[in-house]
């Protein structure tokens, strides 16, 4: 179930990437910005699974505890400190 809710705050993340690059940019921006967060989600899940898989046991440690909970939960803490050092210092383009 933990996995259920932060695929969904990622599915928010990329609609909300999207539609800020589009406003803010045009829309190829936007579609190359959600694809790059598209493409650090699945390469840091992976590396994340790969981490958690050294201190969580295959089963987990309960029923709700999985090991993928585990490893977004890392890959999303992750990528909020990546993202908000990224989208911060990135200036706004002006409109002309």
């Amino acid at each position: 179930m933990i996995e259920v809710f932060i695929f969904y705050f990622h599915v928010v993340f990329f609609v909300y990437i999207f539609a800020k690059n589009y406003v803010e940019e045009n829309f190829t921006s936007a579609l190359l910005s959600t694809i790059f967060v598209v493409i650090i989600f699945c390469v840091g899940w992976t590396l994340s699974a790969f981490v958690i898989s050294t201190f969580i046991p295959p089963e987990g440690l309960t029923r709700i505890l999985t090991r993928a909970a585990f490893s977004l939960a890392l890959l999303t803490g992750l990528e909020v400190i990546f993202y908000k050092f990224f989208y911060s210092t990135r200036p706004a383009r002006q409109a002309a």
